[in-house]
């Protein structure tokens, strides 16, 4: 089935968001039952959030459930996507045909890393963190829920945003937002095209993003008595630029 994707850019790091069809939201969310029911092994050791409940997915559950081949599908065209855009600043000193960007005269390979699941209750959370021993990480959302009511900063204005359960992508430290930067009654003030730095993410059920390991995200806590429910997964991956035409060259002859 097809999946719609786009590919976001939001400070220089490229996410991949995208929003996965009912059945296959279905497949992942069954994956993720049968490792809460049979809790094999336990993965919150190797990981930096304060959640009791997450688990590691075997990998057999992944062909059992048929979504292997829909994982390697994502995160292969992550890295086609981001390739060929890189081609193209490549090709500002190149100079080659426009067509000769597109070519698919490059292989990628994709190497499955650890999947695991997050099953948040109250009070839990994610501190920021990044994904060690990988190349590419991904947040999957099996369900969209926030908890049952606000969670709010005691003394905090009465109109502030309820940031329960959500995930927080973040890449620099000076936080100015997005475009316009301040707005004082009916006047802009600008000082330069701002910077956008971080940008939050309210869950929603069969929502994914699929990021650099290195980008620093959070996932705040909630109030509330059920779970909030998300699998991540880590890939690696290598481009073979042997015959690549941009980088390389490449004439088709051999040397």
């Amino acid at each position: 089935k097809k999946i719609n994707i786009e590919m976001l850019n939001p400070f220089g790091a490229p996410i991949l968001h995208g929003s996965l069809p009912e059945d296959l939201t279905e497949s992942l969310e069954d994956i993720c039952n049968k490792v809460l029911d049979e809790k094999i092994t336990p993965w919150n050791k190797n990981l930096v959030g304060r959640i009791d409940d997450e688990w590691k997915v075997p990998d057999l559950f992944y062909r059992d459930h048929k979504v292997d081949v829909l994982l390697d599908s994502l995160f292969r065209k992550y890295v086609e996507t981001y390739y060929i855009h890189a081609r193209k600043i490549f090709n500002l000193e190149k100079r080659k045909p426009d067509e000769d960007v597109y070519k698919k005269d490059f292989k990628i390979n994709i190497h499955r890393g650890d999947g695991w699941v997050n099953s948040m209750s109250d009070g839990e959370f994610n501190p920021l963190h990044h994904h060690s021993n990988c190349d590419l990480s991904s947040i999957f959302y099996i369900n969209d829920y926030q908890g049952d009511e606000p969670r709010l900063v005691e003394g905090s204005k009465q109109n502030q945003e309820n940031k329960g359960g959500q995930t927080e992508f973040i890449i620099g430290s000076y936080p100015n937002g997005a475009v316009p930067q301040m707005i004082q009654g009916k006047r802009i003030f600008s000082q330069g095209f701002p910077l956008m730095t971080h940008f939050p993410v309210t869950p929603k059920r069969g929502d994914f993003f699929i990021f650099p390991h290195w980008l620093l995200h959070t996932v705040y806590p909630f109030v509330g008595k059920d779970r909030r429910l998300s699998f991540s997964i880590n890939y690696r991956y290598q481009i073979d630029l042997t015959h690549d035409s941009i980088l390389n060259d490449y004439s088709g002859e051999n040397p």
